[in-house]
């Protein structure tokens, strides 16, 4: 089973779970070192009245420096704003409470709290959709990557309003499309957002048609493979715009999650580029945190740590 908070990781986790378990313990409790994750691993295995206590210890044990080799790649990923920092000997993880980089410190642990909750039964805090702060925060990402001439818009449900009007917005900004039209005169209703979370783009002075544009779908959580390639921009074009784009879009996918390198390739070859946790973390330099701050010290404070606590 996928490690979910409150629970703990089962000792069977794999090595992003037990990864992400250690940020979470070190963020809890300042510091985790790994004779501490065994620990915690084993009382996973006691409360899943198992006998092979022994048997979990051993293959965390084997695990773990991979985890810590996981946690060095992370510090390198995100070019600075990583929230932790691991001891020279590779053994202890301290999560930095001081650190500068408060922009990509919230954004890290938003992003981490996204892929370990239950985001569909435990993605309101604050007030605030968990769910919908991603779209907004691949916008400000999308500028960012683009560089200094970029613009961006936010598409998708974090946005109000009927579909019909946010196509045509759409096609107001980038001044291309013209408007919409609905091509086989179904339902917009059942439309939301049509896979389509946020948009960014490279505008010519002229305002003239045919530009660089970025389309982006936005995941939280962990049940995202086999959803890869849901946005098409030709398709979308042809269904609500009445006019096609005259230069496809580049394909993006949004993730909270830190994928597994090992898929990086295979996952970008059905999604387009990929922004996981570590790359949305690496260019999310001036967002304004304000909500995504809220939502996680909610969303933090939410849940029963006790099995977390250092006694």
């Amino acid at each position: 089973m996928t490690f979910k908070l409150p629970n703990l990781p089962s000792p069977r986790a794999g090595l992003h779970e037990l990864a992400d378990f250690a940020e979470i313990a070190a963020w809890e409790n300042g510091q985790v070192s790994e004779r501490e994750i065994i620990a915690y691993l084993g009382r996973a295995d006691d409360n899943d009245d198992n006998d092979g206590v022994n048997d979990a210890e051993e293959g965390a044990t084997n695990l773990l420096p991979e985890v810590m080799n996981e946690i060095e790649r992370r510090v390198r990923a995100c070019n600075g704003g990583y929230p932790f920092s691991l001891s020279s000997e590779g053994t202890v993880l301290r999560f930095d409470r001081s650190n500068v980089r408060i922009v990509e410190s919230s954004v890290y642990r938003y992003l981490l709290l996204t892929t370990r909750l239950n985001m569909l039964s435990n993605k309101i805090y604050s007030g605030l959709d968990g769910t919908l702060l991603l779209e907004e925060l691949a916008a400000h990402v999308f500028k960012n990557y683009l560089g200094a001439r970029s613009k961006s818009l936010v598409f998708g449900t974090a946005v109000p309003g009927a579909f019909k009007d946010k196509v045509e917005n759409l096609c107001h900004a980038l001044k291309e499309g013209v408007g919409f039209r609905n091509f086989d005169g179904s339902s917009t209703q059942s439309a939301v957002d049509d896979k389509l979370d946020a948009v960014a783009w490279i505008p010519f002075s002229d305002e003239t048609p045919g530009q660089l544009i970025i389309v982006g779908q936005c995941k939280t959580g962990t049940n995202w493979r086999g959803l890869e390639n849901q946005m098409q921009p030709k398709q979308f074009a042809t269904k609500w715009l009445k006019e096609p784009f005259l230069v496809t879009p580049l394909r993006v996918f949004c993730l909270s999650e830190a994928i597994d390198r090992t898929r990086m390739k295979s996952t970008q070859i059905a999604c387009g580029i990929l922004f996981d946790r570590c790359r949305l973390v690496d260019f999310c330099n001036g967002f304004d945190c304000t909500n995504i701050e809220k939502w996680t010290t909610a969303a933090f404070d939410s849940f029963n740590l006790g099995d977390l606590r250092i006694s």
